[in-house]
């Protein structure tokens, strides 16, 4: 123990209001100043050469050392051999600790730099050749004509008829109807489901879809039933 962290600690002790000398002074309340007054004195002239002191005596020996460096270096190694979670994290935190304290102040940083910099290539040794395929493929330009193409079209409904007398292919061309909301064409016998909906020879997608999801949901009063045509125009007149 130095010096002066000895002088310290005895003027803290004569500081403390709960010392011994305090407590056998309170019966009496002369004798309690007296006392009170010579312990705040003595502690100040107590931390007064403590600061002398600390100026005088050299400064205590370290104990990092490359000795207790390496014993450190070995007991990493242990905790991170023995397969232990909590000791590897452990190992971890002693390893980031001996990089800070016996390495040079950028060493640590340096170290960070350099996996950064080891990820980054890493980033580009598998992103670079894909781009560098697509770049030999043409891949924009091909992504661009299949946006074009009508074999990847998708419609969205009432793009499309829901459903019509003659043929969506063939136009002119009269359709049978061979079922429910099944109807053939007339020249090459296909038939199209409008409800299920249909594919086009060019490979486009229609959806289905009914004229009668127009009307759904709505609903008239009873006593609609009743109206007429010159009753119904004339319900708006002021």
């Amino acid at each position: 123990m130095r010096i002066a962290d000895m002088l310290y600690a005895m003027a803290t002790w004569l500081e403390n209001p709960n010392n011994e000398a305090f407590l056998l002074a309170e019966y009496d309340e002369n004798c309690l100043k007296v006392v009170a007054e010579s312990c705040i004195e003595a502690a100040h002239a107590l931390k007064k050469a403590a600061q002398q002191v600390e100026t005088i005596e050299p400064a205590p020996e370290s104990n990092i050392n490359p000795e207790s460096i390496q014993e450190l270096s070995q007991i990493a190694d242990a905790f991170d051999a023995s397969g232990d979670s909590k000791l590897k994290r452990q190992a971890s935190v002693i390893d980031e600790l001996l990089l800070t304290i016996a390495s040079p102040p950028n060493a640590l940083a340096a170290r960070k730099d350099l996996e950064d910099n080891r990820l980054e290539d890493l980033k580009k040794k598998y992103q670079d050749p894909r781009k560098d395929l697509a770049k030999t493929n043409k891949m924009e330009n091909t992504a661009k004509e299949l946006e074009k193409s009508k074999f990847v079209k998708q419609y969205r409904i009432l793009e499309a008829p829901l459903q019509c007398r003659t043929c969506v292919e063939h136009p002119g061309a009269q359709m049978m109807r061979v079922g429910e909301n099944m109807w053939q064409c007339s020249l090459d016998n296909r038939i199209f489901n409008y409800s299920t909906g249909y594919t086009l020879e060019d490979g486009s997608k229609v959806p289905g879809g009914d004229v009668a999801e127009q009307t759904k949901g709505l609903s008239a009063p009873f006593h609609s039933i009743f109206d007429t045509r010159e009753g119904r125009l004339g319900s708006n007149k002021p």
